[in-house]
């Protein structure tokens, strides 16, 4: 692909044809020039008058030539002249667009421009050797910035000079801009240096990958794969509902588990009847707490039996009051002699 240092526009000229060839014999010219050596511009202020564009005229040198040459060169199409540049406006007056001639070879000749050969057409010929038409207009790209001449796009027959004195004419065609493929190039990730070919591939593609996004998209979801989101919230709803009817089983029989070690801990003291109640609603809501519980809690003595085994005590009377299991178990706790608890509850008592 072309790599230029600045933007193109194309655009057209109208040349003065030969109407001899160089056999001298009476028919049309197979040798015309296309552009003028150095530097040229058009009666309308063209390309000076061209929007974007810096340069004030067009330029062909023999280096601009040689670049010009090597492009046609590399052209599988070959390039067409037709009438009145009816090949571009085709597509908007619907008309047919006959070939005019077809371009064989182009030549530079130095001081005076660039000249194609030309096979014309039998009725082109004949336009031309009865003066129906004069004059050649090249549409070409060029530079943005030099105005230098880089590419020939094709030809066309024209009566509609502009530059006079020498063989150019002015443009006949309606200037255009040439896509800017260094930025589609990079659009597209691919290097400056890839054709239009490439570039084509890289668009049709991307084509395919959002043809085939959209129909993803529009399709029906599989039933295998997906569900509804309604059925999804009935079912995780269901599943939390689950979830908590096992915990509340599995905390119930762990309770009834616990059921024996909360009788055995009021047997040996470490749970006391009022802390049976506690006990039991810890095992139903925390049953590893009340497990950790019972096994820190040393069995309490004075309530697993009596110290005398079973007699009365040596400083007991007759008639003492003798303390419960519990009330036993509250004097160890806070280290009060019997007396002392039994006289404590009296004066509460009496309160």
């Amino acid at each position: 692909m072309e790599r230029h240092h600045s933007p193109l526009l194309a655009t057209g000229l109208a040349i003065a044809l030969s109407l001899s060839d160089d056999t001298g014999q009476d028919k049309a010219a197979g040798r015309i020039q296309l552009f003028p050596a150095g530097t040229f511009a058009a009666r309308d202020g063209r390309p000076g008058n061209l929007r974007g564009v810096n340069a004030t005229s067009w330029r062909l040198t023999a280096q601009d030539a040689e670049a010009v040459i090597a492009h046609w060169q590399r052209t599988a199409t070959p390039l067409v002249v037709d009438y009145e540049h009816q090949t571009q406006l085709a597509a908007q007056n619907g008309q047919p667009a006959p070939a005019a001639g077809w371009i064989t070879s182009l030549e530079w000749e130095e001081g005076r421009g660039l000249f194609a050969g030309v096979d014309w057409t039998d009725k082109a010929r004949a336009h031309i050797r009865a003066g129906e038409y004069r004059y050649i207009s090249p549409v070409f790209a060029f530079d943005r910035q030099s105005g230098a001449v880089l590419r020939l796009i094709c030809a066309a027959l024209t009566n509609h000079p502009a530059l006079d004195g020498m063989d150019a004419a002015s443009a006949t065609f309606t200037p255009y801009e040439e896509p800017p493929m260094k930025q589609i190039l990079a659009a597209l990730g691919l290097p400056e240096t890839a054709d239009e070919a490439a570039a084509l591939a890289a668009l049709t593609t991307l084509r395919q990958e959002r043809d085939s996004a959209k129909a993803q998209a529009e399709a029906a979801p599989d039933p295998q794969k997906f569900v509804a989101m309604a059925t999804f919230s009935a079912v995780q709803k269901e599943a939390a509902q689950l979830r908590d009817e096992v915990a509340k089983l599995k905390n119930e029989a762990q309770a009834a588990a616990l059921k024996d070690d909360i009788e055995a801990a009021l047997k040996d003291g470490r749970l006391t009847a009022a802390t049976k109640g506690w006990a039991e609603s810890l095992a139903k809501t925390a049953p590893d707490a009340l497990k950790a519980f019972l096994a820190t809690q040393p069995p309490v003595q004075a309530l697993t039996g009596t110290q005398t085994g079973g007699k009365t005590p040596a400083g007991d009377k007759p008639g003492t009051v003798s303390l419960t299991a519990e009330e036993l178990h509250i004097c160890e706790r806070l280290g009060l002699t019997h007396e002392e608890f039994i006289e404590a509850r009296q004066a509460t008592k009496e309160e």
